[in-house]
């Protein structure tokens, strides 16, 4: 099915489709391929139009899954696709938990101070040893309002389910570099008294031992 195609067939299925070139969402989808970004999975830098490339392959594979999604269902749901690429469009930089070695394994407070802050567990890595991927994860679905369906995210790698930032800790494990936990460490110190998710003194402690774990 055409994009065209799958746009009237949600809007005749009741829903107002929000297409990825809306500003507001072209902005914040283009913000992951510029700019300081935190510890996670990344996207390289790249020229304006294969970025463009990239949302608009992400937006039609999105159209695609809402469609079969509402045939099955009802309802456009909440979707993800995984698509290849034959260059690499970033880091893969996650794993399982339960994967990571335990012992060079540190928690941090990730968006500290903030609505989204959570508890997230880092491996401390060399940027050369962070894997690159081929893939990224296109996300989409019905918003909020019940009444609008279009896309949430793009990330890059293999990503079916989305980090849910409701304060608990993450069952997945980020290799990030000395200066980008350096970087978070600084920023939790600086916002400790805002931050919720843990107490002060659970705070001085986890910036105490990744500071020693940097030295």
């Amino acid at each position: 099915m055409q994009h065209s195609e799958s746009v009237r067939y949600l809007e005749k299925a009741g829903f107002h489709y929000k297409p990825a070139e809306s500003p507001d969402l072209w902005g914040f989808l283009e913000s992951h391929f510029a700019g300081p970004q935190g510890i996670g999975s990344k996207f390289s830098p790249m020229p304006a139009s294969f970025v463009a490339e990239l949302i608009n392959m992400g937006e039609e594979a999105l159209l695609e899954a809402m469609v079969q999604h509402h045939k099955r269902t009802g309802s456009p749901g909440r979707v993800a696709r995984v698509i290849d690429l034959s260059y690499v469009v970033g880091t893969a930089a996650s794993i399982p938990l339960n994967q990571a070695d335990k012992r060079h394994v540190l928690r941090l407070v990730d968006l500290p101070g903030t609505p989204r802050e959570r508890i997230i567990h880092v491996i401390p890595s060399k940027a050369d040893d962070i894997p690159s991927t081929c893939h990224m994860t296109a996300i989409g679905g019905v918003y909020a309002d019940g009444r609008t369906a279009g896309y949430f995210d793009l990330l890059p790698g293999e990503r079916l389910e989305e980090s849910v930032h409701d304060g608990k800790p993450s069952d997945t494990a980020f290799y990030a570099t000395h200066d980008e936990i350096a970087a978070l460490a600084r920023d939790m110190q600086v916002r400790a008294e805002d931050i919720s998710v843990i107490t002060r003194k659970e705070c001085d402690e986890m910036i105490a031992k990744a500071r020693k774990i940097l030295k």
